[in-house]
């Protein structure tokens, strides 16, 4: 923590302070306080990332054993946000602090613009990858991980995996969990929720949920407009997927002989992360989507949430078993949403609301 700005009065002691709380991997900035006093009411500004889950919380002195109690709860609208502390305390120290409430192993998605789809120059590209501008207004987390076997298991009481003693492979929880059909992912999505907001790890109004397809693509990217987040090519020693099936820019697949075919999930985080600090955005089990499958709007579009109804869920990412195209950035693929594959997984978003 780090002080910042004291205020003297003659009854009153006014004191920022700005601290963050569960740090996420990357992009998410410290918030900053700056204040007004006007006849004993202090008057808090929190500037920061538009979106963030935020705390602020007051204490009556920094001795050993400070109890910080809670002034109010909220997402910062904009940049500043406003609130009044009404208190006028007689010859009373009054310290102030605002936290983040980030998840734990998760990575602040920050809104932004970006290209969704591909060009039509990209080798082995699908029709249905039709290239569009997409804003997304609101940031969000995204997990670093896909939910794994041991996630899945401690808070549903079940792993409905495939790869686990019980088939013959050694266990390891920390594979991504696979077998689950888009309803069983939605319905951990909400009693995630629900343990996370008892707890007091997240916002009151906050909930965990799947990512919507172009939340997924936009995480992935971090910018890129090449066919990976690596690059131009997928090749061994990059992702967990079919290396006899390698993926070279301007030359489309190749037969490579130099690497090993794992044929099953990979522990998650096995692979390096993209520069968002995600992992197996490439690889390892395909990851459901909020949306139903439909066709893309030639148009720019804000926030797309997919048709309105529909017979088949996105899913993402490509899988262990995936030739190199099918783990590009913008490749699609969707099934129903009962279907209970053993390549399929998901990862969590939160946001606000």
């Amino acid at each position: 923590m780090t002080r910042r700005n004291l205020f003297s009065l003659p009854a009153v002691v006014f004191c920022l302070l700005h601290v963050l709380l569960g740090l996420p991997a990357r992009a998410q900035s410290p918030p900053g306080l700056s204040l007004q006093v006007t006849g004993g009411v202090a008057l808090i500004q929190v500037a920061g990332d538009a979106g963030s889950p935020c705390a602020l919380q007051f204490a009556t002195n920094l001795a050993g054993g400070t109890v910080w109690l809670t002034l109010s709860n909220f997402s910062l609208a904009g940049s500043p946000s406003s609130v009044a502390d009404p208190a006028r305390a007689t010859n009373q120290q009054r310290f102030y602090r605002v936290a983040v409430i980030a998840p734990t192993n998760a990575a602040w998605i920050p809104a932004g613009t970006f290209t969704m789809g591909s060009p039509t120059n990209e080798l082995l590209r699908n029709l249905t990858e039709t290239q569009h501008v997409v804003t997304l207004t609101k940031s969000f987390y995204l997990a670093k991980y896909p939910v794994t076997q041991g996630n899945y298991l401690t808070l549903m009481s079940t792993n409905p995996s495939y790869y686990t003693p019980a088939n013959g492979f050694a266990a390891d929880t920390n594979r991504p969990v696979e077998q689950v059909s888009w309803s069983d992912a939605t319905n951990y999505c909400a009693k995630y929720t629900q343990q996370e907001r008892t707890a007091g790890r997240i916002l009151a109004n906050w909930s965990y949920r799947l990512p919507t397809e172009a939340e997924w693509e936009y995480a992935c990217r971090v910018g890129t407009t090449t066919p990976f987040y690596t690059g131009t090519n997928l090749l061994y020693g990059m992702a967990n997927f079919n290396v006899q099936y390698e993926y070279v820019g301007g030359v489309g697949l190749t037969n490579s002989s130099g690497g090993f075919f794992l044929n099953r999930p990979s522990a998650v985080g096995s692979y390096a992360p993209n520069a968002r600090g995600l992992y197996d955005m490439a690889g390892n089990v395909w990851e459901w989507c909020a949306d139903w499958s439909g066709n893309y709007s030639t148009n720019s579009v804000s926030d797309p949430q997919g048709p309105g109804t529909g017979t088949a869920r996105v899913f993402r990412g490509g899988a262990f078993n995936s030739q190199g195209d099918f783990c590009r950035s913008a490749r699609r693929n969707s099934t129903s949403p009962g279907a209970v594959v053993n390549t399929i997984g998901f990862r969590v978003a939160l946001s606000g609301p």
